[in-house]
């Protein structure tokens, strides 16, 4: 077709552009970067270093470790054509987490996450007030009087963790440890934090465990994909349709179980619970107070979208992690039998004269602290932690445009052998006082750090300690024909997850007294 006014037909014309369009929209934003001196495996257009994403997964360490040994200690990917800053060097760290902590505040640029029913209102994706609001009311569920409160609950949990363990002990069989310390801290969770009395230890196919399901994120989902390449262009379809990455029915289960809550503690007072204090702070739409208590510190009272989303962000997170976190223990120390006896002989001298392993028990348990926090360091619940400048800084020699996406590779820096000679090795005593002392604080950070680390880790560390000090009291864990040593750990889940899962047997120590 000819236009009057062009001397050349309109498709030489479009044809002659294409190239240029193409340079513009794929290709010049690969430079980005390089312009701020950052070095990195090189991009492809449109889809950056998805590719190489594609190849090593999620959840990979050997990459991170690669690319930092490559190109040092901080460098850059692109997600898509979105550049993506990776940072290590300890120094940058101690400022983004700390000092200069107010200008990374949130874990994404503004607008990134898909604004949908609920997903937006979780703590993790909250940004600025909105997170401070939220983070300051929940916060105190945390706090060391209210974690002596919960050891009676975690104790009882405890005890059914025992009597399935011994279920397998008694006829020498093979178990599949995260689900035996998935079962524990389901429940665990659903009466420190909901109140609820879930029994999923002796009923799997309780429709609490049922909500599990909400961890299986599909990184291959075709949606994801086209919502990181074209993000501008997917997110108002997505927003516009509803859609969540997240199964509707988990969604809809949660709602169903803070109404359940809300109805029943409607007259009650009293609780110090995770749920409490959200309805503390919470007000219906008609501006009639839930509960008349007053939450010190809440500038805005919270929303049911808030108090739902935090809930399942919290069984969720506090479920995986604490779960995946004991059972990995529980194989270091069966591939360690010297290292368990250790343990073992401290969380008895600990426990002499107590029937319950209360608050005060666990802190007289350093080893098991430090086979703990090894754990941790080798197989970190997080691939990584990330942040967002929310002003243009000043980073050494390094300036980080306003909106620029940070991420901090946790698993490279824990297996960098700078920082850990022998990162392979399970070496408890890394975590000694004195060796602590020696090494730069940011060099393990399971939880993150700064203000925006983990809310739950004092509850996390205290479940892992009850659960595993009254295991390790009656039963010895050993390896069986059917333990993957080493582990294969899967490379497109979220969390480290074993292909094969991760199979112990348990002796029972003192069989006369049984």
């Amino acid at each position: 077709m000819d236009l009057d006014f062009l001397p050349i037909p309109l498709t030489w014309v479009l044809l002659a552009a294409l190239p240029v369009l193409f340079y513009l929209y794929a290709v010049r934003p690969m430079q980005a970067l390089k312009k701020l001196g950052v070095s990195g495996p090189t991009p492809l257009p449109f889809i950056g270093n998805l590719h190489q994403t594609m190849k090593y997964g999620h959840y990979n360490m050997e990459a991170q470790v690669e690319y930092t040994a490559k190109y040092g200690k901080v460098y850059g990917v692109f997600n898509g054509r979105t550049p993506i800053l990776v940072i290590s060097d300890p120094e940058m760290l101690r400022e983004i987490f700390v000092k200069q902590f107010h200008k990374f505040t949130n874990r994404a640029p503004k607008g990134l996450s898909l604004d949908v029913t609920m997903q937006p209102r979780m703590l993790t994706q909250l940004v600025d007030d909105d997170w401070k609001n939220v983070r300051s009311t929940i916060s105190p569920a945390f706090s060391g009087g209210k974690l002596k409160q919960m050891t009676e609950a975690m104790n009882s949990c405890a005890d059914l963790l025992v009597e399935n363990i011994g279920k397998f002990g008694e006829n020498g069989e093979s178990f599949d440890t995260k689900e035996l310390t998935g079962a524990f801290t389901t429940d665990v969770i659903a009466r420190t934090a909901f109140g609820l009395e879930i029994d999923s230890q002796r009923n799997p196919e309780d429709p609490f465990v049922y909500s599990k399901k909400a961890l299986d994120f599909n990184f291959r989902n075709p949606l994801v994909w086209l919502f990181v390449l074209f993000p501008s262009i997917m997110k108002p379809i997505l927003e516009k349709v509803n859609y969540n990455f997240m199964a509707n029915d988990v969604t809809d289960f949660f709602y169903n179980i803070v109404d359940q809550v809300m109805g029943m503690r409607r007259n009650e007072h009293g609780r110090v619970d995770f749920m409490q204090l959200m309805m503390n702070a919470h007000k219906d739409a008609d501006n009639d107070a839930t509960q008349d208590t007053k939450v010190q510190g809440t500038k805005k009272p919270l929303t049911k979208d808030d108090i739902v989303a935090n809930s399942l962000l919290f069984f969720l997170a506090g479920y995986e992690t604490t779960a995946t976190t004991m059972a990995f223990t529980l194989y270091n120390l069966a591939l360690n039998q010297q290292t368990q006896d250790k343990a073992r002989e401290e969380i008895n001298q600990a426990m002499e004269d107590r029937d319950l392993v209360d608050y005060e028990a666990v802190h007289n348990m350093p080893y098991l602290d430090m086979c703990i926090n090894e754990t941790l360091r080798m197989y970190s619940p997080a691939a990584n932690i990330a942040r967002a400048a929310g002003e243009e800084v000043k980073l050494k020699w390094l300036t980080i445009p306003k909106n620029m996406l940070i991420i901090i590779p946790t698993l490279g820096i824990h297996h960098d052998p700078e920082r850990w000679p022998e990162p392979e090795k399970f070496i408890p005593e890394r975590f000694t006082k004195e060796e602590r002392e020696k090494r730069d604080p940011f060099d393990w950070q399971p939880f993150g750090a700064g203000p925006r680390n983990c809310i739950g880790m004092r509850l996390a560390l205290m479940e892992m300690k009850v659960g595993l000090a009254r295991v390790l009291m009656k039963y010895r864990f050993v390896t069986g024909p059917d333990t993957d040593i080493p582990l294969k750990i899967m490379k497109y889940k979220q969390f480290p997850t074993p292909e094969n899962g991760i199979w112990l047997r348990a002796e029972l120590l003192h069989p006369e007294s049984d």
